[in-house]
């Protein structure tokens, strides 16, 4: 790949937040729960060609936590939090393709544990990489499946450009900010 590409965006945001057991991928040692059941069942919103769609930078953030249900669960938190009725039913009915999961269960602030994943923009999937959770290399995140349970996965970068833009995903990385907001970062990027 000969251009790298960055994104920058910011934790100070509220998602609107979808949980998931996760349990397409218990199987299979090797399955990554993002690229294999998340980017598949988003893949009718970004073949949509409406405008508001279009031009709404959606990002989706993911992170594993415990729950009273489970011993852990794949949260996924979606922003801008009020994308708009349009957005917002386009985001449901794609989401509830995912099986057992809890859609639009709650709006509340990114957590420290969550880490953008993918988004979608213009009609492509970029795939997020970064160097998240103080590693100072460049990871890919993943979720697989740990001790009758999803986990959160860190994969180095090394070599998976080729593998993500075979696969229709651009990979572009993502620059946390820690003073911009969320609506901040969206605006800057729509308008370029």
């Amino acid at each position: 790949m000969g251009k790298r590409y960055f994104i920058e965006l910011s934790r100070k945001d509220v998602g609107l937040v979808s949980y998931f057991p996760g349990l397409e991928i218990k199987d299979d040692p090797d399955a990554d729960w993002i690229g294999g059941v998340l980017v598949p069942a988003l893949g009718p919103i970004a073949k949509r060609k409406g405008a508001k769609i279009q031009e709404t930078p959606i990002t989706f953030w993911v992170g594993v936590r415990g729950t009273a249900r489970r011993q852990a669960e794949i949260f996924l938190f979606v922003t801008p939090a009020y994308p708009g009725a349009t957005i917002e039913r386009a985001l449901s009915r794609a989401l509830e393709s995912i099986k057992d999961g809890k859609v639009h269960a709650a709006r509340e602030p990114i957590p420290e544990e969550a880490f953008p994943c993918i988004q979608i923009f213009r009609g492509k999937f970029i795939r997020f990489y970064g160097a998240f959770d103080s590693h100072a290399w460049s990871s890919l995140l993943a979720i697989g499946w740990e001790d009758n349970a999803p986990e959160l996965h860190l994969t180095p970068m090394c070599g998976l450009d080729e593998l993500l833009e075979e696969a229709g995903e651009l990979p572009v990385e993502a620059r946390i900010l820690s003073v911009s907001t969320g609506e901040e970062c969206r605006k800057f990027q729509s308008r370029h």
